[in-house]
């Protein structure tokens, strides 16, 4: 995406927008303790609001397409405190290995396992920037709604995300984009990526149908040098010159492109007298994916010795797409709140048929899902739910996902509460792993047992303080090796964690705290024993209700361990046994400024490098991004 094209796109978002709304102020929009109906807080707005409104109240939640719950609305963020996390690598609540570069591959150190129903192809590493349709927003707002952020950072880097969200005659729209721009640090490390998101939903005034509609297009170009070949050479080279150290590919190039069409509609049973008796809804899914990867005149020891084709290029492509439908009875809308009440009885099942067509590597097939799950309340303290699929056919046939759990409310008010669940997944792996065929890599129709994960948690929670304890049992996980190759191992492994988010604040203090301790005997698995981010800051109020000033730090540091490496050609991280990562401290400083609904920030990342050591990998052979300075700026606009 061209500077220039994004600028203008800028303006002319910022151009359609009427100009009139501010931030926040407690005298002109106060929290209650009152909610509506639907369990959505209610706000007192005085009579100034019509003519000049500083804030109005706008509500969200995740949609989920197939499996939908009941909806709990919660407000956007309009404090300072992370306006300068513009990236979610940044993101405290985000603890990743990286390849030392925003919008590049990564995955979490904090180990957790979920799958939904459905065929998969590849689990691709890039979970926080692709879309996906449990990602989608649906806003509970007056209005309109829009949201503008833009940074710049040295050397290159652009990143713009814009997001515009309207009610108007009974229509909800939301739309999203986000543009990225990287030219790296090192050699062969550009990237241009793109994502872009809209949705639709109308339910006409008899209420008896609605429909969703949501479109999803994600593109990702990478530039992908395999890593830096001597990591000692860090020390030797200055911030200017880390374009001559050597890389393992200096030619390697990614591109990922993704489709995903949903169209969602449904019909409530309502008789003449308008009593309910349930919805019935149906679902229909559309999902296009294609990976590239491109090489010519590699170094031949970096990939492995099986060449299958050309020894001088290499061009290895993963495509495929499926189609979805789903029907299902309710006794709640796809779109419904969670009620506020002290008692009810939620229950939905029905029948789901996906077909797949893949091109590389070949397959078609068709699998039919029985699915159901339900939610009850007891006494408005207690909440029971749980959830079960079935697999029929195709290579899913026979995978089962079952769920469930109970949460005690201590207090309301404090939003107290005790829970515990359980979770029991037993699925195919990704079928990459059973048939693939590169120029590097290929296997046919790999025979491996079903995968069996257990998960068991309980958490305790008080004014969004949260404690998790979470233990893990794994069995046949299928992974990559050193070799590029699958593997499984048979024996059953553990893994146990204990996870502490803390958010304090004391008057203009703040700390965010994002911890894990864990530990596993796994002969697959790898992870830190502890993992922290904190992000401390302190607001200064220098004209009130006018101009605010955050002097702030983001933290980062894990244990010392040995992380997966990364394999370019694949789109994977690979399970490795030599090489160790961690026992280094990341520090980011920034300040912001917040003028009415506008902040601005100014911050220098990796604040500390070369002062402690060179030792800052977060995979091998991949360096974090040298000392790096950004300014950004946050516009909302409320109509």
């Amino acid at each position: 995406m061209k500077i220039r094209c994004i600028l203008l796109l800028f303006c002319c978002i910022v151009s359609s927008v009427p100009i009139f709304a501010q931030e926040n102020k407690q005298n002109t929009a106060k929290d209650s303790s009152k909610v509506d109906n639907n369990g959505v807080p209610v706000h007192e707005i005085d009579s100034a609001m019509a003519f000049s409104p500083d804030f109005m109240p706008v509500y969200y939640d995740y949609l989920n397409l197939h499996s939908y719950i009941p909806l709990r609305f919660k407000p956007i963020d309009t404090s300072m405190a992370q306006t300068h996390q513009y990236n979610q690598l940044i993101k405290t609540q985000n603890m990743c290995q990286d390849l030392g570069i925003f919008g590049q591959a990564h995955q979490f150190i904090n180990f957790d396992y979920k799958r939904d129903m459905g065929f998969s192809m590849i689990t691709l590493p890039y979970p926080l920037y692709l879309t996906t349709q449990d990602k989608l927003k649906y806003y509970k707002l007056k209005t309109s709604y829009t949201n503008l952020e833009f940074a710049y950072g040295i050397a290159t880097q652009y990143d713009f995300n814009a997001t515009h969200t309207q009610t108007f005659r009974g229509v909800t729209i939301a739309l999203n984009m986000h543009a990225f721009s990287d030219n790296g640090y090192y050699l062969n490390q550009e990237e241009r990526n793109f994502s872009a998101d809209a949705l639709l939903h109308y339910e006409i005034p008899s209420q008896i149908y609605g429909f969703t509609f949501s479109y999803i297009f994600n593109r990702l170009q990478l530039q992908d040098n395999g890593g830096i070949v001597n990591d000692e050479a860090l020390a030797h080279v200055s911030q200017a010159d880390l374009k001559g150290i050597t890389v393992n590919s200096k030619y390697g190039k990614s591109k990922i492109r993704t489709h995903d069409l949903a169209f969602q509609q449904y019909v409530n049973l309502l008789t003449k007298n308008k009593k309910y008796f349930g919805t019935i809804t149906h679902s229909f899914q559309f999902k296009q994916l294609r990976t590239e990867y491109f090489d010519r005149a590699f170094d031949s020891t970096f990939y492995q010795p099986h060449i299958y084709l050309s020894p001088d290029t290499t061009f290895d492509t993963v495509q495929y797409y499926s189609i979805t439908n789903s029907l299902q009875w309710s006794n709640y809308k796809p779109l419904d709140t969670l009620p506020n009440s002290k008692y009810f009885f939620r229950i939905a099942g029905g029948v789901m048929h996906e077909y797949v067509n893949a091109v590389t590597p070949k397959y078609i097939g068709n699998s039919f899902y029985l699915f159901a799950r339900t939610h009850i309340r007891f006494f408005g303290l207690m909440d029971v739910y749980g959830k079960i699929s079935y697999a029929f056919g195709g290579y899913n046939a026979n995978d089962v996902i079952a769920a469930a759990g109970i949460t005690w409310q201590i207090q309301k008010k404090l939003d107290h509460y005790l829970g515990l669940d359980v979770a029991f997944y037993r699925n195919s792996p990704d079928f990459i792993y059973r048939t693939y065929y590169g120029n590097h890599n290929m296997w046919y129709e790999l025979d491996w047992p079903k995968q069996n994960t257990l998960k068991l948690g309980a958490v305790w929670s008080i004014l969004n303080y949260k404690v998790e304890f979470n233990y893990f049992m794994l069995q046949n996980l299928v992974r990559l090796n050193s070799n590029y190759e699958p593997f499984s191992v048979e024996k059953a492994s553990n893994v146990i964690q204990l996870h502490f988010w803390a958010p304090i604040r004391v008057k203009g203090f703040g700390m965010d705290i994002n911890a894990y301790v864990q530990y596993t005997e796994s002969q697959i698995l790898n992870l830190p024993i502890f993992a922290m981010k904190a992000s401390p800051y302190y607001i200064f109020n220098v004209i009130k209700n006018k101009l605010k000033i955050q002097f702030g730090m983001d933290l980062m540091y894990n244990t010392a361990y040995c992380a997966d490496g990364y394999d370019p050609i694949l789109h994977q991280f690979y399970y490795q046994n030599d090489t160790k990562v961690g026992n280094y401290c990341y520090l980011d400083a920034n300040i912001t400024f917040k003028i009415k609904r506008i902040a601005f920030f100014f911050r220098a990342g990796h604040f500390l490098s070369g002062v402690i050591n060179y030792d800052y990998f977060r995979t091998p052979h991949y360096p974090a991004l040298d000392r790096r300075f950004q300014i950004g700026i946050t516009w909302k606009f409320y109509d």
